[in-house]
């Protein structure tokens, strides 16, 4: 499937539900909201509203040498290869150095923060992270901006009460909501299962702003419609989810739907439902769109599953950091992506 471009000024928290490569409905809003309105918590990078993408797509090439250092959770998730990629050509036509650092596991934040120091000790001139945990990276970032380093916060939002209270002042925050990713998750869900039904939940690592706010959004989508009997998380992991998943699954055998908070997650609940001859019984609905669930989409084992263009959130992360640097953007202002509910065939 491929990703569709967008159109004039940046559509947040959109819904275009697609269902084999056609558009059901879509809801888009015609600008990113600002920080503070609906239900999700306010960024530290928003107190100055919403960046458009035409303030992003004017951002000229650096009149002169720029270091970037863009630090995701970890490569080993495929969530995380088109935004480098995307981060890496964004870079390359503005004309700036980026270097690309991970930690092996998405769950090591101990690594994540020390390679947040060693990039602020070799003076880079912006760092664009996506935390692998909200609250905990807060004093490594602090220590990068008390060096004049920018930080812009991608898809995971630092936690804005922690980074408030440490005085950090995000230059800017480039992702998607994930409360109403959420929320189209569980509508998917709650279309699915109209009937009604029994379901569980799959969630990411607690406490991080992404794995909250997805969890809450589905739960609030599916109030009143649907019975959540079961939720536990497994932290963003394969082999985890598969384990968590066949004990739940011993535990309450009438479960109808899973709702896993990220796509690696229900590669390994999907696993144990066909080992429990349960393939194609029980309507999964994941998060992220990688390639690893296409085949899933394709025979239907995966009803749905929420794309939230990481592509973009590196393109623009980076579009961000350079017009901050070059100063033809204003600090303190974010930037959402679209988000997509991507339908399986069946």
């Amino acid at each position: 499937m491929k990703r569709r471009e967008l159109l004039g000024v940046a559509l947040a928290t959109v819904g275009l539900i697609v269902g084999c490569g056609k558009e059901e409905a879509s809801a888009p809003s015609g600008s990113p909201a600002p920080s503070g309105t609906g239900e999700a918590p306010a960024a530290p990078a928003a107190t100055g509203g919403a960046l458009t993408q035409a303030d992003l797509d004017a951002v000229a090439k650096s009149e002169k040498p720029r270091k970037l250092a863009l630090i995701v959770k970890t490569r080993n998730n495929p969530f995380f290869d088109p935004m480098i990629k995307a981060a890496e050509a964004e870079a390359k036509a503005l004309g700036v150095e980026l270097e690309v650092q991970s930690p092996a596991q998405e769950t090591d934040k101990e690594r994540q923060f020390a390679l947040v120091q060693d990039v602020t000790a070799r003076g880079v001139e912006a760092i664009l992270v996506t935390p692998a945990d909200s609250k905990g990276i807060v004093p490594a970032l602090k220590q990068a901006q008390e060096k004049g380093i920018l930080v812009i916060n991608l898809d995971n939002r630092v936690d804005p009460d922690v980074a408030k209270s440490a005085g950090l002042e995000l230059a800017a925050y480039v992702g998607a909501d994930n409360l109403e990713g959420g929320r189209l998750a569980g509508q998917s869900m709650a279309e699915a299962l109209s009937s009604g039904g029994k379901v569980a939940v799959l969630e990411g690592i607690r406490g991080t702003d992404n794995a909250e706010a997805r969890k809450r959004g589905f739960t609030e989508a599916v109030a009143g419609k649907l019975d959540i009997v079961a939720s536990d998380t497994a932290e963003w992991d394969t082999q985890r989810a598969y384990a968590k998943f066949q004990s739940m699954l011993a535990a309450h055998p009438e479960i109808q739907g899973l709702f896993c908070a990220n796509d690696k997650m229900a590669v390994g609940a999907l696993k144990a439902i066909d080992e429990a001859g349960k393939g194609g019984k029980i309507t999964v609905v994941g998060y992220d769109n990688i390639p690893d669930v296409q085949p899933h989409l394709k025979n239907g084992k995966l009803a749905a599953t929420i794309e939230q263009h990481p592509d973009l959130m590196g393109k623009y992360g980076v579009r961000a950091a350079v017009g901050i640097l070059n100063g033809s953007v204003e600090r303190g202002k974010e930037f959402l992506v679209p988000l997509e509910a991507i339908r399986g065939t069946k």
